[in-house]
Protein backbone atom coordinates (compact mmCIF):
# COMPACT_ATOMS: atom_id res chain seq x y z
CA UNK A 1 0.00 0.00 0.00
CA UNK A 2 1.35 3.26 -0.97
CA UNK A 3 2.74 5.33 2.22
CA UNK A 4 0.71 8.76 1.23
CA UNK A 5 -2.68 6.50 0.93
CA UNK A 6 -1.50 5.15 4.68
CA UNK A 7 -0.87 8.91 5.52
CA UNK A 8 -4.29 9.82 4.37
CA UNK A 9 -5.98 7.33 6.05
CA UNK A 10 -4.55 7.93 9.53
CA UNK A 11 -5.69 11.55 9.11
CA UNK A 12 -8.87 11.29 8.21
CA UNK A 13 -9.34 8.34 11.79
CA UNK A 14 -7.76 11.59 13.56
CA UNK A 15 -10.36 13.84 12.13
CA UNK A 16 -13.47 11.33 12.79
CA UNK A 17 -11.47 10.98 16.31
CA UNK A 18 -11.39 15.05 16.80
CA UNK A 19 -15.37 14.96 15.75
CA UNK A 20 -16.17 12.23 17.90
CA UNK A 21 -14.75 13.93 21.04
CA UNK A 22 -15.62 17.20 19.82
CA UNK A 23 -19.24 16.49 19.47
CA UNK A 24 -19.51 14.56 22.66
CA UNK A 25 -18.06 17.70 24.52
CA UNK A 26 -20.63 19.72 22.72
CA UNK A 27 -23.70 17.71 23.52
CA UNK A 28 -23.01 17.39 27.43
CA UNK A 29 -22.75 21.16 27.36
CA UNK A 30 -25.98 21.94 25.42
CA UNK A 31 -28.04 19.69 26.78
CA UNK A 32 -27.19 18.38 30.16
CA UNK A 33 -28.33 17.94 32.91
CA UNK A 34 -26.39 19.12 36.28
CA UNK A 35 -26.73 16.60 39.34
CA UNK A 36 -24.58 15.81 42.47
CA UNK A 37 -22.30 13.17 42.26
CA UNK A 38 -21.03 11.59 45.64
CA UNK A 39 -16.55 10.71 44.91
CA UNK A 40 -16.91 7.30 46.88
CA UNK A 41 -13.09 6.46 45.89
CA UNK A 42 -9.59 7.90 44.38
CA UNK A 43 -7.40 6.09 42.74
CA UNK A 44 -3.34 6.39 41.66
CA UNK A 45 -1.98 5.53 38.46
CA UNK A 46 1.78 5.49 38.35
CA UNK A 47 3.34 9.08 38.67
CA UNK A 48 0.05 11.27 37.57
CA UNK A 49 -2.32 12.73 40.04
CA UNK A 50 -5.54 10.77 41.21
CA UNK A 51 -8.10 9.54 39.54
CA UNK A 52 -11.57 10.31 40.96
CA UNK A 53 -14.18 7.57 41.01
CA UNK A 54 -17.80 9.49 41.12
CA UNK A 55 -21.12 7.99 41.49
CA UNK A 56 -24.63 10.29 40.83
CA UNK A 57 -28.11 8.91 39.89
CA UNK A 58 -29.65 10.09 36.62
CA UNK A 59 -33.50 11.60 36.41
CA UNK A 60 -34.73 8.56 35.98
CA UNK A 61 -33.12 6.85 39.23
CA UNK A 62 -30.10 5.06 37.32
CA UNK A 63 -27.00 4.68 39.17
CA UNK A 64 -24.12 5.36 37.24
CA UNK A 65 -20.48 5.98 37.70
CA UNK A 66 -17.62 7.51 36.27
CA UNK A 67 -13.91 9.05 36.98
CA UNK A 68 -12.58 12.89 37.00
CA UNK A 69 -8.88 14.02 37.31
CA UNK A 70 -7.32 16.36 39.91
CA UNK A 71 -8.09 19.21 37.49
CA UNK A 72 -11.44 18.24 36.79
CA UNK A 73 -12.85 18.58 40.86
CA UNK A 74 -12.66 21.13 43.12
CA UNK A 75 -9.22 21.17 45.08
CA UNK A 76 -9.13 19.07 48.46
CA UNK A 77 -11.61 16.74 46.90
CA UNK A 78 -11.59 13.19 49.13
CA UNK A 79 -14.02 10.03 49.17
CA UNK A 80 -17.19 11.06 50.28
CA UNK A 81 -17.10 14.55 49.25
CA UNK A 82 -19.81 15.81 46.71
CA UNK A 83 -18.85 16.70 42.82
CA UNK A 84 -21.31 18.23 40.86
CA UNK A 85 -21.12 16.86 37.41
CA UNK A 86 -23.16 16.76 33.68
CA UNK A 87 -24.23 14.33 31.94
CA UNK A 88 -26.43 14.27 28.52
CA UNK A 89 -30.07 12.63 29.86
CA UNK A 90 -30.12 10.78 26.58
CA UNK A 91 -27.14 9.12 26.61
CA UNK A 92 -25.42 8.90 30.47
CA UNK A 93 -22.77 8.24 29.53
CA UNK A 94 -21.47 11.20 28.45
CA UNK A 95 -20.70 12.83 31.73
CA UNK A 96 -18.06 14.83 33.13
CA UNK A 97 -17.88 17.55 36.24
CA UNK A 98 -19.02 20.96 35.94
CA UNK A 99 -15.54 21.78 36.17
CA UNK A 100 -14.35 20.43 33.43
CA UNK A 101 -17.31 21.39 30.95
CA UNK A 102 -16.72 24.48 31.58
CA UNK A 103 -13.31 24.92 30.57
CA UNK A 104 -12.69 26.52 27.55
CA UNK A 105 -12.60 23.54 24.11
CA UNK A 106 -8.93 25.27 23.40
CA UNK A 107 -7.83 24.17 27.29
CA UNK A 108 -8.63 20.48 26.59
CA UNK A 109 -5.69 18.54 26.39
CA UNK A 110 -7.23 15.43 24.58
CA UNK A 111 -8.80 17.76 21.66
CA UNK A 112 -5.76 19.28 22.06
CA UNK A 113 -3.44 16.39 21.23
CA UNK A 114 -6.19 15.39 18.24
CA UNK A 115 -5.03 18.78 16.53
CA UNK A 116 -2.02 17.83 17.22
CA UNK A 117 -1.70 14.57 15.75
CA UNK A 118 -3.63 15.47 12.73
CA UNK A 119 -1.68 18.37 11.85
CA UNK A 120 1.67 16.08 12.14
CA UNK A 121 -0.42 13.49 10.02
CA UNK A 122 -0.92 16.37 7.35
CA UNK A 123 2.24 17.59 7.67
CA UNK A 124 4.06 14.20 6.66
CA UNK A 125 1.13 12.69 4.41
CA UNK A 126 1.89 15.02 1.07
CA UNK A 127 5.40 13.64 1.19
Amino acid sequence: MDSDLVHLILALLGLIAFIWVFRKRQLVRARGVEVDARCYDREWRGQGGPTFLLSFRTEDGRKMTCSATEGEVPPGTRAGDTVVVRYDPTEPGRVETVIASRRPLWKRGDLIGLVLFEVALLVVAPR
